[in-house]
């Protein structure tokens, strides 16, 4: 996906979005500028820590 002229270092830049095995951020194909984005969901998946399952008590292992 790109945004036309919406870079906020260089007013004139286009903005891409893109992601590898840290997360998605966004980049400036004319100034260089990377941002990450850190509010990005994906689709199909929990939100960390709002997936998890109750569990009953734990047993005694002794």
């Amino acid at each position: 996906m790109l945004k036309l002229k919406s870079c906020p270092r260089c007013k004139k830049g286009d903005i891409g979005l893109d992601r590898d095995h840290h997360g998605w951020y966004e980049y400036c194909l004319q100034c260089g500028y990377v941002r990450d984005l850190v509010s990005v969901v994906e689709l199909g998946k929990e939100p960390a820590g709002g997936g998890e399952k109750k569990r009953g008590k734990a047993k005694d292992l002794r």
